[in-house]
């Protein structure tokens, strides 16, 4: 189930909220049965509001025939012998051991 955030004035809220009360229900299942109304088309979608942004047309892929990838896929171990790696890499600096067992000055990195 989904979670949708509405944005209300004070005044619509406090008046909706009266109505729920006196239909003996909530406000979210008031607005949850209006949604599947519209999306049902049994309660006609109300107008776009002065503001509201009009999509012109729907919204249409480019047809797969037409994809050009920008350049050639990397391959599986294109990159073996082409990373150099440090040669202390599998060794753990002092000042990290000194910082993971509190002995360290405070400082995130060490001073050289």
């Amino acid at each position: 189930m989904k979670n949708v955030t509405i944005a209300l004035d004070d005044e619509t809220h406090r008046l909706a909220r009266i109505r729920a009360a006196e239909l003996g229900t909530s406000l979210s299942a008031m607005v949850k049965a209006y949604l599947q109304g519209v999306a049902a088309g049994d309660i006609p979608a109300p107008a776009p509001q002065a503001g509201a942004r009009e999509i012109p047309m729907a919204f249409a892929s480019q047809p797969a025939s037409e994809f050009t990838p920008l350049k050639k896929p990397r391959q599986p171990g294109a990159l073996r012998g082409k990373v150099h790696m440090a040669e202390d890499f599998n060794e753990t600096p002092q000042w990290l051991i000194d910082a993971m067992e509190g002995k360290d000055s405070g400082k995130p990195w060490p001073m050289g």
